[in-house]
């Protein structure tokens, strides 16, 4: 009897309220990551100072080797000043000789959103682009928030 008891399987809501727990802890420690990361750069820019004013370029601590590095980033020219400018950003890279570092590429959750679209105005996907997309039809949970009843 006592066996019984320890073998019974979780009701649907309980199955519910444990996926929420695991939901809620994603969000924490993508939380926890997010704060970690700035914590580390806070205190890299802090030891980067530290160094720079004791004139100190290397250090050894707990079996690792610190050392300050000097480097240089490139970013691309923010679109909207490009566009002022009259200057295509791909159109130089090509012309640059790097064009080969442009890559075609589609988003997952856009080819997603783009083919249900299609296919609710047409009833289904083409011959052509049934040739490149294979759909298949799966169950998920969907999540959301309750709205509040109002008294």
């Amino acid at each position: 009897m006592e066996q019984q008891k320890q073998q019974q399987p979780k009701g649907l809501t309980d199955l519910v309220k444990d996926l929420r727990g695991l939901l809620d802890e994603k969000d924490r420690l993508e939380a926890d990551t997010k704060k970690n990361k700035a914590d580390i750069e806070a205190k890299k820019q802090e030891i980067i100072q530290q160094m720079l004013d004791d004139d100190t370029t290397r250090i050894s601590c707990g079996g690792y080797v610190y050392t300050l590095q000097a480097k240089t980033a490139y970013n691309k020219i923010a679109d909207d000043t490009l566009d002022a400018e009259g200057i295509d950003y791909l159109d130089t890279l090509r012309l640059e000789g790097f064009g080969h570092l442009i890559k075609e590429t589609v988003n997952t959750r856009t080819l997603q959103s783009a083919m249900a679209a299609y296919v609710e105005e047409h009833g289904e996907l083409s011959e052509g682009l049934l040739t490149i997309i294979k759909p298949y039809d799966y169950n998920d949970v969907g999540t959301r928030k309750e709205a509040k009843k109002k008294k």
